[in-house]
């Protein structure tokens, strides 16, 4: 599932095929706005939050959301460029391909005027460095009435985290996804955000994402572990399918983190 560390480790890839060089074929699929062409050259590939950017000339920005399963890959030039029905985006270079595959969001901005999906967003936390101060003065900004749940997927108070971190930052905070916020204290929103945060910057380097540290013989504390017994207390993970209590799904340890009263 895409979240903030999969589109730095993305961006990562795509840098050395892309960034710098002259578009030398491309091809799109439900491109909304103007069209990057061919000649262009490419200015910058960075990733904020859930969003990959491609800059070209003209500062012309492509924007790609990957949703709940799309995907950035890198190929040389040696591989054939794949047949799949999922492909989105073809971008050529002489040094290698950018190809992206069943993003859901694949759009075109003019830099710094205002319409990018990225001017809304809150302090991206797969950055080396993050002003948790601000994070919290952001989540107090909302309706306190909202679950924690519901605040850690809320892009416009803090960008990268999705329903995998969510889930597990809330465990290793000892906090309930449904417990409101206003209910909670600074000092445990801060604990909160400041836990997403590291285990964001922690698995932009890792091909596959681990929240346990690997001591524990798994890679998730409670996240797709329904059932299954905690790592810390051996309890039963509790779980709440999308669309019951929260739009998307939540997993939790009802020992380790106690319901509210």
């Amino acid at each position: 599932m895409p979240e903030g560390d999969t589109l730095r480790r993305a961006a990562e890839a795509l840098t050395p095929v892309l960034e710098g060089r002259v578009v030398t074929d491309l091809w799109f699929r439900k491109l909304r706005g103007y069209r990057p062409r061919v000649g262009d050259r490419i200015h910058r590939v960075d990733a904020v939050g859930k969003y990959l950017l491609i800059e070209f000339d003209r500062r012309l920005v492509l924007h790609t959301h990957l949703g709940m399963s799309g995907t950035w890959r890198a190929t040389g030039l040696d591989r054939p460029v794949p047949r799949d029905p999922r492909l989105r985006v073809m971008i050529e270079t002489d040094a290698g391909r950018g190809l992206c595959f069943a993003a859901p969001e694949i759009s075109t901005h003019i830099a710094d005027v205002g319409t990018s999906p990225v001017d809304a967003l809150g302090p991206d936390l797969s950055d080396d460095e993050v002003d948790i101060a601000d994070v919290v003065r952001r989540s107090r900004q909302t309706d306190g009435d909202r679950t924690l749940a519901q605040l850690l997927l809320d892009q416009r108070v803090a960008a990268g985290v999705g329903n995998v971190f969510k889930s597990e930052a809330l465990f290793v905070a000892g906090l309930h996804p449904f417990e409101r916020v206003a209910g909670v204290s600074d000092e445990d929103l801060e604990r909160l955000w400041s836990i997403a945060h590291r285990q964001l910057v922690a698995n932009r380097a890792r091909p596959f994402r681990v929240t346990t540290g690997g001591r524990d013989g798994g890679r998730t504390y409670v996240y797709g572990r329904h059932r299954l017994g905690c790592r810390r207390c051996d309890n039963a993970i509790q779980f709440s399918p999308a669309g019951d209590l929260t739009e998307r799904s939540s997993y939790w340890c009802p020992t380790c983190q106690p319901k509210p009263a």
